[in-house]
């Protein structure tokens, strides 16, 4: 993948997980910041998750208390290359653990 794909996808990946917060707000007390390749997400217990892009590497990186999830873009979606699991799957799970809430995910399919 090209720097400029990468970045579109890294943007629209990020700019999705907003909607996806602003969506399941209602219930929830967190907050969040974007910032250029970055989303920090601060949830109401203080833990935070952390979504970075790595350039060079063509990654995107997730940070959470738990553990730490590396993806790359395949398959129109990003899997991580450990667990195989995608994107979505990371985030519902990490979002419960933190919130005892079920986010609507839907908007991360085919990213």
């Amino acid at each position: 993948m090209h720097d400029i794909m990468f970045h579109k996808k890294i943007k629209k990946t990020l700019s999705t997980i907003e909607e996806v917060l602003n969506n399941n707000n209602k219930n929830i007390d967190f907050d969040y910041l974007l910032l250029d390749n970055m989303l920090e997400i601060t949830f109401s217990n203080n833990k935070k998750i952390i979504l970075t892009s790595q350039i060079f590497l063509k990654q995107l990186w997730i940070a959470t208390s738990n553990q730490g999830y590396h993806l790359l873009y395949k398959k129109r979606t990003w899997i991580c290359i450990r667990s195989k699991k995608t994107i979505k799957k990371i985030l519902k799970k990490e979002f419960f653990i933190q919130t005892n809430y079920l986010f609507k995910l839907n908007l991360l399919n085919n990213i």
